[in-house]
């Protein structure tokens, strides 16, 4: 049985060990804060193209045209631009001072962005629909907005800090089979609905989307 003298001079060392083990536990389960993007800094409605290349350096912040669906092009803030892993695109209001966010564009199911409510890219539909708190409708595959995911009148729709969630969402193959082309398109589909989840729908391209300046 130990005494009480030897529990007293251990017992400094199993408060630090106490304090920090679940720290240590907390930092090896959550993605790093380095690729968390949130309606909030160092994205929030007021960040700048300055603000980023002051947190993530010069090299790794340029601007330049992206593509965007349907064949148009915008002007963006980009991210880690050569690496797809880590590739991150903001638009903004300002497109001058390049300031005020507009829209925050993360691509691609292996990419590393972490978003609101722990959302990332790869989730399935149903992951996405228990954060949004209620099944949502997307659109038919096969076509320029394919699998957009429609938002309005989910917890998505306004989140802390201002900005609203997007997304997309693909299927293997890209277009359903045969007996499922009903969901090819200019249709929209409900995120629950049985046969949709046959096809096992997970999100490629996540969006935030802040209002213009002075909007309701």
């Amino acid at each position: 049985m130990m005494s009480a003298t030897v529990f007293s001079r251990l017992l400094p060392g199993l408060v630090i060990l106490f304090l920090v083990t679940p720290t240590l536990a907390q930092e090896s389960s959550n993605p790093p804060s380095r690729y968390s993007v949130e309606c909030r800094p160092p994205f929030g409605h007021t960040a700048s193209h300055a603000d980023l290349v002051k947190r993530y350096g010069a090299k790794n912040v340029t601007f330049g045209t992206v593509n965007r669906e349907g064949g148009e092009e915008a002007k963006a803030t980009i991210l880690f631009a050569k690496d797809p892993s880590r590739r991150l695109e903001i638009e903004w209001h300002d497109g001058r001072k390049r300031r005020r966010p507009s829209t925050i564009t993360v691509f691609g199911e292996a990419n590393q962005w972490v978003g609101p409510l722990g959302i990332r890219n790869g989730m399935t539909i149903q992951e996405i629909a228990a954060r949004a708190g209620r099944p949502f409708k997307i659109n038919g595959f096969g076509f320029d907005v394919a699998g957009a995911g429609h938002f309005d009148e989910t917890a998505l729709a306004r989140l802390p800090g201002g900005c609203a969630f997007g997304g997309y969402f693909d299927i293997e193959g890209g277009i359903p089979p045969e007996p499922l082309k009903h969901f090819n398109g200019d249709v929209e589909i409900d995120s629950n609905d049985p046969d949709l989840l046959t096809l096992k729908p997970r999100l490629w391209i996540f969006t935030l989307t802040y209002p213009a300046p002075g909007a309701d």
